[in-house]
């Protein structure tokens, strides 16, 4: 009887240590799934506000961890930011949301000119190309192990997306690539920016040819007030293309081209893009209207 009591009292703690064993393996196995969630600024103004100056180097939470492991088996994911941002405060809700569901997520601040300090997408636009993104896809796939990436664009970043796939040799590491508000012909402007090269002639650009081998998936908004008009932001349709005018999906939607990174709509539609297989709902609501 004394014995039973004993075990009794006991079972509470032993429970308790198996318990924290299992949760310090959690922690310990290389790209397991975070302990508690990275943290979700859905708030584009906060984000942006507590963001905008950090040092180019510090990543958005749940970015960037080379030792991470997808036990899922999909792509690591790139993330490239818009025109005059960084990868911290274009990335505050994407980058730890996507993290949350197990990706393997990655970014950097890419196109930094001479007098724009720690801002970035405001240089050279094949320059960030070659000199940037390229060999940042490469430490990504070595760290990793993955074959291929997805990447996903948002503004300025889809047409850096598109220039990394024309050069040689790198439209065979890309297997999906995601734009969000991501001009594909036309011109967009912010200001005396220009969010992309100019085209040659209406509907053509210096982005160069699609990609048999790459699934393109396209994110737009009728309400989009930088990359004019909206349909500028959408492909012509083809087999490996799919267009996705978030009205469609959410009639009463305001959101607007800055907001498309920060809202949990477009996410569950880009997740929905990533691994089609395994689908989360689409939910509708109050996004950033600008």
């Amino acid at each position: 009887m004394g014995d039973n009591s004993r075990v009794n009292r006991l079972r509470p703690r032993l429970a308790a240590a198996a318990a924290a064993l299992a949760a310090a393996c959690l922690l310990l196995a290389p790209g397991a799934a975070h302990a508690a969630p990275f943290p979700v600024t859905t708030d584009a103004n906060q984000a942006i506000a507590e963001h905008y100056l950090s040092p180019a180097t510090e990543s958005p939470a749940g970015s960037n961890r080379f030792d991470c492991r997808d036990r899922e088996g999909r792509d690591p994911i790139v993330l490239l930011h818009a025109t005059a941002m960084n990868q911290s405060a274009n990335w505050a809700y994407l980058a730890p949301t996507l993290a949350n569901a197990g990706y393997c997520v990655f970014s950097l601040t890419y196109g930094q000119a001479s007098w724009s300090g720690n801002t970035g997408g405001l240089g050279n636009k094949e320059r960030a190309a070659a000199q940037q993104v390229a060999p940042f896809i490469d430490k990504v796939l070595a760290a990793t192990g993955a074959a291929k990436v997805d990447l996903i664009g948002h503004s300025q970043g889809g047409a850096i997306a598109q220039l990394v796939t024309q050069l040689p040799g790198r439209a065979a590491q890309v297997d999906t690539l995601i734009s969000l508000s991501a001009s594909h012909q036309g011109v967009s402007r912010v200001g005396s920016i220009t969010d992309r090269l100019p085209a040659r002639a209406p509907g053509q650009s210096y982005w160069g040819p699609r990609h048999p081998s790459i699934d393109y998936v396209n994110f737009a908004t009728r309400n989009d007030e930088i990359s004019t008009p909206y349909t500028n932001t959408l492909m012509t349709p083809g087999p490996n293309v799919v267009n996705t005018l978030i009205q469609d999906v959410c009639p009463a939607s305001k959101i607007g081209h800055v907001g498309m990174a920060y809202s949990p709509t477009v996410a569950a539609l880009v997740r929905n893009a990533l691994d089609p297989a395994h689908r989360v709902p689409v939910v509708c609501g109050s996004d950033y209207p600008f």
